[in-house]
């Protein structure tokens, strides 16, 4: 890997599977330790494909790649389970450089028929409060808590992992309002901690190969897996940023995994270069 975070301290949150597991594993291949969360207990049934996509097992892969992985478990609907996180690493590490807000409340209703072509008044009202529960406010509780550890050291990255539906119509209106609302949040909370050098972006992957792609690919010959990022390429591109010492000239901004990997010059796990959606996604 051509970039060192030898030394640096990372949060991945729902890290168990997707694209937060390649994002801790993008930071681990390049020496960081990373500590990765998520819930202990499921609450609801997984697919039998995720059955095997734990929090031990991401720890693990870190290991293997060089970093050193550390696993906590944290519902992060649960203010106190969240400060609990971050008194622990503040702790055992004295410091902290990379908060990357993964966890997403929208998958167990993605795996439903309603989220997809169905009018927001028929939807379950559930659906609003889980992606604004975990994918809104856990984003603002996490950043609470790393900023304040962050401004103490003048220097940190707080990345929130957003996507297109931020820009424009995309699956449902309770996706599209989350999406849009990380992307403000992340932008006034630049606005903030700039003085301090803490840097806050939102992060647009591009279509990810996560597992449930994997499996899809299986039953749809539209799934073309080798034209999508792989989901550590989601975590280089947080990687390449960690390691820029001038990325506070990118705070504020919405980013997109392929073009920050067209500016670094770095490519996916496959050697690949994906290329960004901004075009096909992206609504002016």
């Amino acid at each position: 890997m051509m970039f060192d975070l030898s030394g640096k301290v990372a949060v991945v949150t729902g890290a168990s599977r997707g694209v937060g597991r390649g994002i801790a594993l993008g930071l681990g291949e390049a020496g960081a330790t990373v500590y990765v969360t998520g819930r202990e207990k499921r609450e609801y049934p997984l697919p039998e494909f995720l059955n095997r996509s734990t929090l031990a097992d991401t720890a693990a892969a870190i290991n293997q790649l060089g970093g050193e992985g550390i696993v906590h478990y944290c519902d992060h609907c649960d203010d106190e389970a969240v400060k609990t996180l971050f008194e622990r690493i503040t702790k055992e590490q004295g410091r902290l450089d990379i908060l990357v807000n993964n966890a997403w409340g929208g998958g167990i209703h993605a795996m439903s028929d309603y989220f997809f072509n169905t009018p927001f008044w028929e939807q379950p009202v559930a659906l609003w409060d889980d992606h604004y529960q975990v994918g809104v406010r856990s984003n603002y509780v996490a950043g609470k808590y790393a900023a304040a550890q962050m401004v103490k050291q003048n220097s940190g990255l707080i990345v929130n992992i957003s996507f297109y539906g931020g820009q424009r119509y995309f699956n449902n209106v309770a996706y599209g309002v989350c999406k849009a609302t990380i992307d403000r949040m992340s932008e006034d909370m630049a606005h903030e901690l700039k003085p301090y050098g803490v840097t806050v972006v939102s992060l647009y992957p591009g279509n990810v190969s996560t597992e449930g792609m994997v499996e899809l690919a299986k039953y749809n010959e539209a799934v073309e897996l080798s034209k999508m990022e792989s989901p550590q390429f989601v975590g280089r591109s947080i990687a390449a940023l960690a390691q820029d010492e001038q990325r506070l000239r990118e705070t504020g901004k919405i980013l997109i995994t392929a073009e920050l990997a067209d500016y670094y010059g770095f490519t996916d796990i496959n050697g690949n270069h994906p290329e960004s959606l901004r075009s096909l996604l992206w609504e002016d």
